[in-house]
């Protein structure tokens, strides 16, 4: 079991990175991703370093904003205000995917994507990996159902939990039972496909 919040950032002071810690810890998930919502790529990145369970930084950029995205281990992909084909060429010339809120969807790009939210199921290409958030208590009945297609296509190796903490509301733990919840009974594999598998295999963890 690996588990991975494929999504999150903090709310600080009282539910920084230490609690946030203690949080993954309770709930088995051995590792994050960072989206930080504001401040430097060079702040995340200190940040990730004092933090072990900070397994990779994406940062979010503008139009043009590419540039001061540095060479990093940690920095596999970013996230795209808009899709941008010629930063969509110099991610792929660089050997980084590209992130985008599933608003965005379609559009034409090779390199490897992962879209923030819940898209209608339909034809994804084999480079389209899917993030899943925002699942909040009480369940949406609507939202089980779209789950429950995505798992059929594009299937749960291109899907990947991310609470969004801390937005959308609840509690980080209230956004993993929804989450649960949504899915309901299904193979221990299938879970943790769902909740670190993928993510392991799109952020090369």
């Amino acid at each position: 079991m690996f588990r991975v919040d494929a999504q999150h950032s903090y709310a600080p002071p009282h539910q920084g990175p230490d609690w946030y810690g203690k949080i993954l810890a309770r709930n088995k998930f051995s590792a994050s991703v960072y989206v930080p919502h504001e401040g430097a790529i060079a702040d995340a990145l200190a940040l990730a370093e004092r933090y072990p369970y900070i397994r990779r930084v994406v940062p979010r950029i503008d139009p043009g904003g590419l540039a001061a995205v540095p060479e990093h281990p940690l920095i596999v992909s970013v996230h795209l205000s808009k899709p941008d084909a010629a930063e969509f060429r110099e991610l792929d010339r660089r050997g980084l995917a590209a992130e985008l809120d599933a608003v965005h969807w379609p559009f034409n790009a090779s390199l490897p994507l992962a879209l923030h939210g819940i898209p209608d199921a339909g034809a994804l290409p084999e480079n389209v990996y899917i993030k899943l958030t925002g699942f909040r208590l009480p369940v949406s009945a609507e939202l089980a159902s779209r789950l429950r297609e995505l798992l059929r296509y594009p299937g749960p190796e291109r899907l990947m939990y991310a609470s969004g903490w801390p937005h959308g509301g609840g509690t980080w733990k209230e956004t993993l039972a929804a989450f649960t919840q949504s899915l309901g009974a299904m193979p221990i594999a299938l879970r943790e496909q769902l909740l670190g598998g993928t993510a392991r295999a799109f952020y090369r963890i």
